[in-house]
């Protein structure tokens, strides 16, 4: 190829491009145009009703720091939320005439939690923590009581005292043997009882072991055995009672 017919080439490959690269450019800017009459783009967008009241407002940050969705009442108190979080996690909360939260809901994570009531009075708390049902009484400062299902969706409930310990619990087993426990203030387990396989035990412990266990077997034979501070069997009155 002679060297003035490859620089025609080369020059037409040159504008060619120009004129493809041009073209594109017109192509982009024109959907861009297209598209411009139905997107808004804006930080907050406030929504009044007839009267001119502000009913609800979209915004990118609030004052809560969230992505949200607001609605106010015609007194222009808040009464629900929709909203993400600055790290995504979902907001949802609802609100009394008086704007304080009485429904709450958010999901982060695997854990999800619902709060219904006054958190800082009385709620009542359900969700799911680690995969686990939860339902929860609180009195504003903590959890008084507690229903949760085991590892083996043995069910379980929990009474907790004012100082967060808790003072009683109840369980069903998964061998469906049903436990009732007691604790002193500071949480120690001092009484258990329960059915096992027909028998009915009753365990008095000093916050270690068993120091007193009474029970009836399901043959109807009594049994009251005494354990000293080491456990080891100190006394048993059921063998005096069959001599």
């Amino acid at each position: 190829m002679h060297g003035r017919q490859r620089g025609w080439l080369i020059g037409a490959m040159v504008v060619a491009s120009m004129v493809g690269g041009a073209l594109s450019n017109l192509l982009l800017t024109a959907r861009l145009d297209a598209q411009a009459a139905d997107v808004v783009t804006a930080s907050q967008v406030n929504i009044v009703d007839s009267a001119g009241r502000l009913r609800a407002v979209l915004a990118g940050e609030d004052e809560r720091g969230l992505a949200s969705l607001a609605f106010y009442g015609p007194d222009g108190t808040a009464r629900g939320i929709v909203g993400a979080e600055a790290d995504g996690t979902p907001v949802l909360q609802f609100n009394n005439p008086a704007g304080i939260s009485r429904l709450s809901a958010s999901v982060r994570e695997e854990e999800s939690v619902v709060t219904v009531g006054n958190e800082a009075a009385r709620s009542v708390l359900i969700g799911s923590l680690g995969g686990t049902p939860l339902v929860g009484l609180s009195d504003g400062v903590r959890t008084r009581l507690q229903l949760t299902l085991g590892a083996q969706g043995e069910p379980r409930m929990s009474l907790i005292n004012s100082a967060g310990q808790r003072g009683a619990g109840l369980v069903v087993g998964a061998d469906d043997a049903p436990f009732l426990s007691l604790f002193d203030v500071g949480g120690v387990q001092r009484l258990t009882m329960g059915t096992v396989q027909g028998s009915t035990v009753v365990n008095l412990e000093d916050g270690t072991r068993p120091r007193l266990v009474l029970g009836v077997a399901d043959n109807g034979r009594p049994s009251v055995v005494f354990y000293d501070a080491d456990g080891a069997l100190e006394r048993d009155l059921s063998a005096d009672t069959r001599r």
